[in-house]
């Protein structure tokens, strides 16, 4: 089951609507005032990161401004002290490459479960 567990948690923004549908654990950047969208360029800044699953048009609930979280939804095989972008299939999060944003650090990665310092 997807989930994004705040462990020390930074700020949670909950006044955005989302632009479409997003899921739990994908990456969301500002698209309008007070709008948002589920992130799928890793080269453009990500806003934070989604709570949980909401529909278009929904106020959303979003993990920003740093903290420690634990998820399982991530693609690839993160290590610790590895960086962290946004997937450009998933808006999911994964090994940053060059030219692309960061958006937290990997503190460990163990049995499927991922838990990350968010920078956003």
């Amino acid at each position: 089951m997807a989930y994004v567990q705040p462990l020390a948690p930074g700020f949670r923004y909950g006044l955005g609507a989302i632009s479409g549908a997003g899921a739990t654990g994908q990456l969301v950047r500002l698209t309008g005032d007070n709008v948002l969208s589920v992130n799928t360029n890793p080269a453009l800044r990500s806003f934070g990161i989604l709570e949980k699953t909401y529909r278009d048009g929904e106020l959303c609930g979003v993990f920003c401004l740093g903290g420690i979280y634990e998820t399982d939804v991530f693609v690839g095989t993160p290590a610790p002290g590895d960086e962290l972008a946004c997937d450009a299939q998933t808006g999911k999060l994964k090994l940053k490459g060059q030219g692309e944003f960061a958006v937290g650090e990997v503190i460990a990665a163990a049995s499927g479960v991922l838990r990350f310092k968010l920078f956003v």
